[in-house]
C-alpha cells in the first residue's frame, strides 16, 4: 500500500510530500520546498528515520516554492529529478523567482533529468502513480494520480475552493478551468485531493462548491 506524508516547508507554506510504500519503503519525493537546513533536518530525518528508500524527486510544476529543495535532497540521496519538460523554463528562472518572491538569494536549481509525459506511470514498490497533464497555472504542471488509494496530487492547478493563480508567465485561467474540468473532475467524486498548499478536499466537493470551476 502507498502511504502519503505531507510537511509545509517555506514561507508559502508550501506542502511537501513524501510517497512511500511499505513493503518495499521505496519512496517519491514529490515537490520539496524545503528552504532552511532545519526544514532540510525534518524531511531528511522523517526519510532517514522511517528508513526510506528514495527513487527519486517528481515536480509537480517549476515554481520556485515548489523545487528550491530539490538540490539538497538530489545530493543527500543522488536521485534524479522528474518533470514535464514544458516546465524547464520555470526551472532556468528560478532566481529571478526567488527574488521576486522574497526567498533568500538561491543558486542555481538543476534543470530535470527524467522527462514525464501524459499518462506515464511512476512504480513505487508494488504501487503506480497515473501521470495526469493539468496545465494552466504554469508550463507543464502535473497531477499525480494514484488509483488504488483513491487520492490525487494536484500541485497548484486545484486547490479547497480555489485555483492555482494565472498571472504569472506562462499561466492561463482558460487553460487551467479545461485542465480542472476534463482531467481532474473525470475522476471519482470521492477521489481526496492534496494540493500544493492548504488542506485537502475531495473532487465531488470542489465540483459542487468551487467558484471558480464549478459544474
Amino acid at each position: 500500500m502507498l502511504k502519503l506524508d505531507s510537511f509545509v516547508f517555506n514561507h508559502f507554506s508550501e506542502n511537501t510530500y513524501v510517497l512511500w510504500d511499505e513493503a518495499s519503503h521505496e519512496c517519491v519525493i514529490v515537490d520539496p520546498g524545503c528552504v532552511t537546513s532545519s526544514e532540510e533536518g525534518i524531511l531528511f530525518g522523517f526519510i532517514d528515520s522511517h528508513r526510506l528508500k528514495p527513487l527519486m524527486i517528481v515536480n509537480t510544476h517549476g515554481h520556485v516554492d515548489h523545487v528550491i529543495g530539490n538540490n539538497a535532497v538530489k545530493r543527500r540521496y543522488g536521485i534524479s529529478v522528474a518533470a514535464h519538460p514544458d516546465t524547464h523554463h520555470d526551472f532556468t528562472q528560478s532566481k529571478r523567482q526567488a527574488v521576486w518572491l522574497g526567498f533568500q538569494p538561491v543558486g542555481d536549481i538543476d534543470l530535470p533529468d527524467v522527462d514525464l509525459k501524459d499518462n506515464e506511470e511512476i512504480q513505487i514498490g508494488d504501487n503506480v502513480l497515473e501521470v495526469i497533464c493539468t496545465p494552466g497555472h504554469a508550463r507543464g504542471s502535473i497531477s499525480l494520480f494514484a488509483r488504488a488509494e483513491g487520492w490525487v496530487l494536484t500541485g497548484d492547478a486545484l486547490f479547497c475552493r480555489s485555483i492555482g493563480r494565472t498571472d504569472l508567465p506562462g499561466g492561463d485561467f482558460a487553460e487551467l478551468r479545461e485542465s480542472i474540468r476534463t482531467r481532474l473532475f473525470t475522476l471519482p467524486d470521492d477521489t481526496e485531493v492534496f494540493s500544493g498548499h492548504g488542506e485537502s478536499t475531495t473532487i465531488g466537493e470542489e465540483k459542487d462548491f468551487n467558484p471558480f470551476v464549478a459544474v
